[in-house]
């Protein structure tokens, strides 16, 4: 038995064209870095409602490190990501989106969002971050709760009147990123 394999080919005068495939549409990474930073409030309230201003020398007595651990040293924009990028290798990564000049990070549930800033110009990007530590000092014991939020309103809850035997301290920054 013998097998024959013929094999034929064909030129043509007409040139192969390949499709051209467009890259899928992405916008380049931008990182912004901290610019400055501003102490907007810091306030020590007592349970009778008195405020009394703090000065930035007793940040460390109510926050420690925490506001080194906290504050972003830069910021990364990404598609619809943003990474904040913070002292000790520490990275926040949020699904985001933008709506106008302010950018909103998907929380947690997924069904919710919440701002983190806004462009102040073109190059710039503009946040407020506020640390809070409520005491409540109750027989037996005392109770602490120390917290920090991207753009929180002083009209929360949390800065409403304190009851009698609680105090609040809280320390907004104005964030300057370019």
């Amino acid at each position: 038995m013998s097998l024959f394999f013929v094999m034929n080919g064909c030129k043509s005068n007409e040139e192969i064209i390949n499709p051209i495939i467009e890259p899928p549409t992405t916008h380049p990474d931008i990182k912004l870095t901290l610019g400055s930073k501003k102490i907007a409030v810091f306030n020590h309230v007592i349970s009778s409602g008195d405020v009394t201003p703090l000065k930035e020398s007793e940040i460390e007595n109510y926050f420690g490190d925490r506001i080194a651990f906290s504050i972003p040293e830069a910021i990364v924009f990404k598609n619809d990501s943003t990474f904040l990028l913070k002292s000790f290798d520490i990275v926040e990564k949020f699904k985001s989106k933008w709506e106008g000049d302010k950018l909103y990070l998907q929380l947690g549930d997924k069904q919710s969002w919440k701002q983190l800033g806004e462009k102040s110009s073109e190059k710039d990007f503009k946040l407020n971050m506020t640390f809070y530590a409520k005491k409540k000092d109750q027989t037996p014991a005392t109770r602490l709760v120390l917290g920090q939020e991207y753009h929180m309103n002083l009209d929360d809850p949390l800065f409403s009147k304190t009851d009698q035997l609680s105090s609040l301290t809280w320390l907004t920054f104005d964030l300057l990123y370019n």
